[in-house]
């Protein structure tokens, strides 16, 4: 889901602060250079394409509204990010601030577009544009930054590293300006939104539940929910594609600008499907594992190095017939055979894994894994998006009976 509404000119957003800062249409006139009437006329536009009223104009001066008072928070914190991205991709901590206001709402579209398709050739496609017409705002921005913000590759001309860091940062700082749209009701048809990574063997049960909360209170909002590995969705968080992440946590986090929320604790145990052999058999032992063949998560997974542990340490067979990351797959060949394998305890009891139970008296030995939120340090959730942080919160602080039992004897049904 894409907040792809036309973005606000930067000129009328440097307009819509200076009146803010300054209080008064012909003070903000003055310290634009600007005329009075041609200010005017800038915030008449943005009003209209707001679809709101930003200011009360009396003659003491141009007063906030309550709709004015949330744009202004949402495009000073636009216009520092701003600041700080240029800083940290010129090199030039003071300079900031000056650089940033000279870049122009084409360059800034440039830079994104490049970033985005890959090249500027696929950029100039993509934007309808002859490809020398993207250059040219392209190496504008350039000169004002004072690095290569472009590298050629076998695909052509493409952002280099400078290049992708800036572009990552404005394309977050113009979520700001989403945000601010949402904020007021006048995002696209008055929907707010919600943009959720889950990772495999996350709580989609407790997700659907505080999700139907939200959506049954108003029927205009979008929930997005995207599933993938971690380095693939934390890199979204990253670049402002996703909201949150919903998953274990990795300890400690991987990246100082994301922020890592415990909402429960979530052990690995083994499971094996209903009606398994060493179901009926009291006090399983490691060694009564040995006949069966295990389901291997993927290399690189937290599960498969807590197995190859286990695995070692009881001096079982590590014997690798099947592999892989995804617990659909798992959970169906768990089903159809005596294999077994490890999962979440939470995953299997939460979301409805009928077909499958935990052989219990076996500890799979691994450092506290915690399910929980992630987000950006810097994120400023919204109305809609704060609404559902309690009700997520809310539903995971219910989950206040024993994790360590074993799935109910006398259910069928899917693993799907």
């Amino acid at each position: 889901m894409m907040r792809d509404e036309t973005p606000i000119g930067l000129r009328r957003l440097r307009a819509f602060e200076a009146v803010a800062r300054c209080g008064s249409l012909s003070a903000a006139a003055q310290d634009l250079r600007l005329s009075q009437p041609a200010l005017t006329r800038s915030m008449a536009r943005l009003e209209a394409e707001l679809g709101a009223r930003l200011f009360d104009r009396r003659p003491e001066g141009a007063f906030a509204t309550d709709e004015g008072a949330i744009f202004r928070r949402r495009t000073d914190r636009f216009f520092d990010q701003m600041a700080e991205a240029v800083s940290q991709a010129s090199g030039g901590r003071k300079a900031g601030s000056r650089l940033s206001a000279l870049i122009t709402s084409a360059q800034l579209r440039a830079l994104l577009a490049i970033w985005r398709h890959g090249s500027f050739r696929a950029a100039a496609r993509a934007l309808a544009l002859a490809e020398p017409s993207l250059q040219r705002p392209a190496r504008e921005l350039e000169q004002i930054i004072g690095k290569p913000l472009y590298k050629r590759t076998a695909a052509g001309l493409a952002v280099s590293d400078v290049g992708a860091e800036l572009a990552r940062r404005f394309a977050l700082a113009q979520s700001e300006i989403g945000s601010a749209r949402e904020e007021i009701g006048r995002s696209f048809a008055g929907r707010a939104s919600l943009r959720i990574g889950v990772l495999a063997l996350a709580p989609r049960h407790l997700l659907a539940r505080a999700t139907e909360q939200l959506l049954l209170q108003d029927r205009t909002h979008r929930v997005e929910v995207r599933e993938g590995s971690y380095a693939t969705l934390v890199q979204e968080l990253k670049n402002g594609g996703i909201d949150i992440l919903i998953g274990a946590l990795r300890t400690p986090p991987p990246l100082s600008d994301l922020m890592d929320e415990p909402l429960f604790e979530d052990p690995y145990a083994i499971v094996c499907r209903m009606g398994h052999p060493l179901l009926g058999q009291v006090d399983v032992r490691a060694h009564d594992l040995a006949p069966y063949e295990w389901i291997f998560p993927s290399e690189g997974l937290p599960r498969r190095a807590v197995l190859n542990e286990f695995l070692k340490r009881t001096k079982l067979p590590h014997v690798v017939q099947f592999e892989t990351s995804c617990e659909a797959t798992i959970s169906a060949l768990l089903t159809t055979s005596d294999r077994i394998s490890i999962l979440s305890r939470r995953h299997i009891e939460l979301d409805g894994h009928q077909a499958l139970a935990f052989i219990d008296g076996l500890d799979v030995a691994h450092a506290p894994r915690y399910v929980g939120l992630t987000y950006r340090a810097s994120w400023l959730p919204t109305p809609f998006q704060s609404a559902f942080l309690k009700e997520i919160r809310t539903a995971c602080a219910a989950l206040t009976e024993p994790v360590a039992r074993r799935a109910p004897a006398v259910q069928t049904g899917s693993t799907c």
